[in-house]
């Protein structure tokens, strides 16, 4: 699934089982990390920049970021 593009459910937030009515969500930097583990990408993550996704599944953003507060309101 994740190297078609998609965001599956994983056990860090970032993961999308369906497309909300906001369309956007945000998920954590380690999500991110797994997400590309997945993939067989290097792990290529800047700590203090935000990385945005689109689910190729459900067309939904996810925003990647180190901000612990966006993630926690969701």
């Amino acid at each position: 699934m994740a190297e078609r593009g998609e965001l599956p459910v994983l056990p860090w937030k970032g993961g999308v089982a369906q497309r909300t009515q906001k369309g956007r969500k945000y998920g954590t930097l380690w999500y991110l990390a797994e997400w590309q583990g997945l993939r067989g990408d290097h792990l290529d993550i800047d700590l203090d920049e935000e990385v945005e996704l689109i689910c190729s599944k459900t067309g939904m953003t996810v925003i990647y970021t180190p901000d612990r507060e966006k993630y926690r309101e969701a």
